[in-house]
């Protein structure tokens, strides 16, 4: 009678005992931890990268801007009278290599005073105004001012959820020069 109790108690501690070895198992322990932990770290290495983009991306625009906002201030745009696509088409000529022109927005306009000019991003619903940009050559030593937007797309969710408020989830790459023009 005594080994058939022994023989119920093996039965019964069975897959106790089997969990116990699972637990003391260290053999697939790297691999679990792996799994555990990859997921976040890939996210993250995404976010990272998209971070990275959007600031080069900054750094091309501002670049550009402030070169053709130097042809601005010294009057070689007004003077060779550009329509506003030829004007267009001087940044687009330096940004094209990262950035496709067709989502670049031009705002040139001169203003009374450095105070004046405004500050924030023209959106209205959910989309950048393009009605309220302007363009129009400055004429000699006025204060004038270069505002280019970007709509950079984002492909990250955690990104997209974070930073825009943009219909379709772009994120608004604002890039601005202010100046008096010089005599020309």
């Amino acid at each position: 009678m005594q080994a058939g109790k022994g023989a119920t108690d093996a039965k019964a501690n069975g897959p106790f005992r089997a969990f116990c070895r699972f637990l003391r198992d260290r053999q697939a322990a790297t691999a679990v931890e792996f799994t555990l932990l990859a997921a976040p770290f890939f996210l993250l290495l995404m976010v990272l990268a998209e971070t990275s983009t959007v600031f080069i991306g900054e750094l091309v625009l501002d670049h550009a801007v402030a070169r053709v906002g130097r042809e601005v201030r010294t009057g070689q745009v007004t003077n060779a009278n550009l329509s506003k696509a030829q004007f267009e088409q001087m940044i687009c000529d330096r940004v094209n290599f990262l950035m496709d022109c067709s989502k670049l927005n031009v705002d040139l306009r001169s203003y009374g005073s450095f105070a004046s000019i405004p500050t924030n991003i023209p959106v209205k619903n959910g989309d950048i105004d393009t009605a309220a940009l302007g363009f129009s050559l400055p004429a000699t030593q006025t204060i004038t001012a270069l505002r280019v937007y970007y709509k950079w797309p984002l492909y990250t969710d955690v990104m997209r959820e974070i930073s825009t408020k943009m219909d379709d989830r772009s994120f608004v790459i604002v890039s601005s020069a202010a100046f008096r023009t010089e005599p020309f």
